[in-house]
């Protein structure tokens, strides 16, 4: 799992919860530092997941999400499944991370 990503998943009547959480700074490039120069942008820019190797879904995110965001999604899924995630920053750093579905 990556230091990056904290992610768990639980399954409950056929339907899995999915939770995480990116460490990320997140800045949008407007806020100023204390000596007065923009803080230049860095922020998520998309992510994909992935159930058992298919595509769950695909993310397109901005400037406006917080820093280290929390995201929470459910699907049709089981105990033993596979999950991965994936995201990229506005520099093209990779974060990643899989889970099993508990």
């Amino acid at each position: 799992m990556s230091d990056n990503i904290r992610m768990v998943a639980r399954e409950e009547s056929g339907m899995v919860t999915a939770k995480l959480v990116i460490s990320h700074p997140n800045e949008s490039g407007t806020r100023k530092d204390e000596q007065g120069n923009l803080v230049p942008a860095n922020f998520v820019r998309t992510g994909t997941v992935t159930l058992n190797g298919s595509p769950l879904m695909d993310l397109q995110l901005g400037p406006s999400v917080s820093k280290d965001p929390f995201f929470q999604f459910r699907f049709a899924g089981k105990k033993g499944d596979s999950l991965k995630v994936s995201f990229t920053d506005s520099g093209n750093m990779v974060f990643a991370a899989e889970s099993v579905v508990l």
